[in-house]
């Protein structure tokens, strides 16, 4: 009898947790549809920083690039991990999709100044110290003159080759992180080459 006691409660607990789930609506369940990606999303304010920035245009430029394609951003992303089957258009929809999220992350003032972005740059600079000491020391005005940020982003992304960072992907979930990391590294070029004494 108290064998049959434990597995009797559990298939009770179990029944009582199924019950509650179906009177919550559960018994009629239906997969949420794709958001459509030519729908513009509200864009988020971005920290003053490389990495939320290189973030928010990967998420743009993806919309962006889905909607060129005519597939959802979830599709996209897929397609773009399977570089076997990948179309032949894609790489050159997603470099147009990361220029129209910098466009529009411009037009919406949300781009930070390459002077805010310019000490997270310096710490990750292999450079000498003195160098850094005498890049740290230009005026924030005259930085954000010389550099303004949207062409800075343009720049480096008619830079990137992004058929071949496509086909150097092994995981679809390295996707966003691949491509932010390719825009972080050469926003960072970008900055310190035009800097550097």
């Amino acid at each position: 009898m108290r064998r049959l006691g434990l597995p009797l409660i559990a298939v009770l607990l179990v029944a009582a947790v199924l019950g509650v789930q179906v009177a919550a609506g559960g018994g009629n369940y239906v997969p949420r549809q794709p958001a459509n990606p030519c729908v513009p999303r509200p864009i988020p304010p971005i920290q003053p920083q490389l990495e939320p920035l290189a973030e928010q245009i990967v998420l743009l430029g993806l919309n962006s690039a889905a909607c060129r394609l005519g597939i959802s951003r979830e599709r996209l992303v897929l397609a773009l991990a399977d570089t076997r089957s990948l179309n032949r258009r894609a790489p050159a929809a997603l470099k147009a999709g990361l220029r129209d999220a910098v466009d529009r992350l411009n037009r919406a003032g949300r781009l930070p100044k390459v002077s805010q972005l310019l000490p997270q740059a310096l710490n990750q600079a292999a450079l000498p110290g003195i160098v850094k000491t005498i890049i740290d020391a230009i005026p924030a005005p005259l930085v954000d003159s010389a550099l303004p940020t949207a062409p800075l982003l343009r720049r480096t992304i008619d830079d990137l080759d992004v058929a071949r960072l496509l086909h150097e992907l092994n995981d679809p979930r390295q996707l966003n992180s691949a491509v932010q990391s390719a825009i972080l590294h050469a926003a960072l070029r970008q900055i310190l080459d035009r800097l550097h004494p």
